[in-house]
């Protein structure tokens, strides 16, 4: 990070030196939805050439009569499909889960946060180096299709990426401006989901899979490098103790702090907000990522999208959702008293019409009319986390953080196990099952988190009062704003 850079625009004053992670973040999570759907599609293609030849394959993507004539070679390869897949996200969120428990939590606390940034970055740089492999050669073993998703659960994946950049931005803030860094840290990820879908289908089919998972090593690559030239690498006060503690040791007293954490004898009705929190959270997250292996299949399969048409759709869902965040949200705080967790249930409703309205969809305008009901769907997310952050200590953010991540690695993970195997059970009769068991579930957390919230209300949580987001802004902080107005003359 560098010093000082002032820009005026407007009446206002901007000081460069506040963008740290977020270019970092964009870019890494841009690439990430650009690879998805393009990986999940040379998956279908390289399954398909494995069992048949090349012009009978490209007639099944994309002729319509020619794949009701062979329903059953089209459900074979799909469901082929599904499995390898399955097999990628296993291989992605088992690494994972233990690189960002056992070593990215105390590397950053021990050695500073720079290096948790860049790893995953490091590592999806690997993973696409791997898919332009495989597209160059498609006749090689589909086992190699896992490889790609191996090293990058090593280097930590999305998870790690996400729990880096939130730590990052959680140590540089102070508690009232805390809220206005994770909300465009979160709206860069919508931002980067709606352009990376949007020209994943035009780059896809106009210029194939190697010019495409080339266009995502560049990308990184340019996030690699912004990273080691601009971020500074903070760290935590640490003690002499610390300081000569090996790396093994580092690892167990993160363990051994985060089950603290969880074991730690709290005032009123805390912990039990904070598990019933982190459960929709992971709940959500169990829709997300299901939503996100099948989707192209379901879409392609039961609507006849194409790889173009899939991606303006989910280009139009992450704007929606980037818009709200960044536009909508803060303009409902600014204007109301509205308190975190009603915001939170309405932003659920949201999602669980969007999934019951995909679920029984007959026609293309109806997913597209599912986009613009689930707009409000990004604010679930940003209000749980945000609530449990009031909720416990300043020196417990990162075990929180910590935590939150792990579960959502296992809970990605069940919902690979969960959607990869029951939508093809279920495609020849009730292909949208999946999305409908997601809206019953989306139904129950709305009940839950109204449930946490007249709790709280209710009862005294003694040091960690209930604040909306107003109140949290109002606090006197040290640190400089995003921006500042600035005099005519100066």
């Amino acid at each position: 990070m560098g010093k000082n850079i002032y820009i005026r625009f407007c009446g206002f004053q901007f000081d460069l030196a506040n963008i740290t992670v977020e270019p970092v973040l964009f870019l890494y999570m841009f690439a990430n939805f650009l690879y998805f759907p393009s990986y999940q599609a040379l998956i279908f293609n390289k399954v398909c050439m494995h069992s048949y030849n090349e012009s009978f394959c490209e007639d099944l993507q994309h002729n319509e009569s020619f794949k009701d004539d062979h329903a059953h070679e089209d459900n074979d390869v799909t469901s082929k499909t599904s499995y390898w897949t399955l097999n990628s996200n296993i291989a992605l969120t088992t690494t994972s889960f233990f690189t960002t428990i056992l070593f990215l939590g105390p590397f950053g606390d021990k050695w500073g946060r720079k290096v948790p940034v860049m790893l995953p970055c490091f590592g999806g740089l690997l993973s696409y180096l791997s898919a332009v492999l495989n597209a160059k050669f498609m006749a090689a073993p589909l086992v190699y299709l896992i490889v790609g998703p191996i090293m990058n659960g090593l280097c930590g994946g999305y998870i790690a990426c996400l729990m880096a950049v939130y730590s990052f931005v959680g140590h540089i803030s102070s508690p009232a401006t805390k809220m206005i860094r994770v909300g465009i840290v979160e709206a860069m990820v919508f931002l980067a989901g709606a352009v990376g879908v949007f020209v994943s289908g035009p780059i896809l089919e106009k210029e194939g899979y190697v010019v495409t998972f080339s266009l995502l090593c560049i990308t990184t690559g340019v996030a690699i490098i912004y990273a080691a030239i601009w971020l500074e690498n903070v760290q935590a006060a640490t003690s002499e103790m610390l300081e000569r503690e090996s790396c093994g040791r580092a690892m167990l007293r993160f363990l051994s702090e985060t089950l603290q954490c969880v074991r730690k004898t709290r005032r009123g009705w805390t912990l039990p907000a904070l598990i019933l929190q982190v459960l929709v959270l992971d709940v959500l997250m169990l829709c997300t990522s299901g939503d996100m292996d099948i989707s192209l299949l379901y879409l392609r399969e039961s609507l006849g999208f194409s790889q173009t048409m899939y991606g303006y759709v989910k280009g139009l869902d992450n704007f929606m959702r980037f818009s709200t965040l960044v536009l909508i949200l803060p303009f409902v705080k600014k204007l109301t008293t509205v308190k975190d967790l009603p915001l939170v249930i309405f932003g659920l409703l949201s999602y669980a019409a969007d999934f019951a309205i995909t679920g029984l969809a007959q026609t293309k305008w109806l997913i597209f009319l599912a986009v613009i009901v689930g707009m409000f769907k990004g604010i679930p997310s940003a209000g749980l986390r945000a609530n449990m952050s009031i909720m416990v200590s300043s020196e417990e953010q990162g075990r929180l953080f910590g935590l939150i991540a792990a579960s959502e690695s296992v809970v990605s993970l069940l919902a690979s196990l969960l959607f990869n195997q029951l939508y093809p059970a279920t495609l020849s009769f009730m292909p949208g099952l999946c999305y409908l068991l997601a809206t019953g579930l989306i139904t129950v957390m709305i009940f839950v988190v109204a449930f946490v919230h007249f709790k709280i209300k209710r009862v005294d949580l003694g040091e960690t009062p209930y604040m909306n987001f107003q109140e949290e802004e109002n606090q006197v902080v040290n640190d400089p704003a995003w921006w500042r107005p600035v005099g005519l003359g100066s």
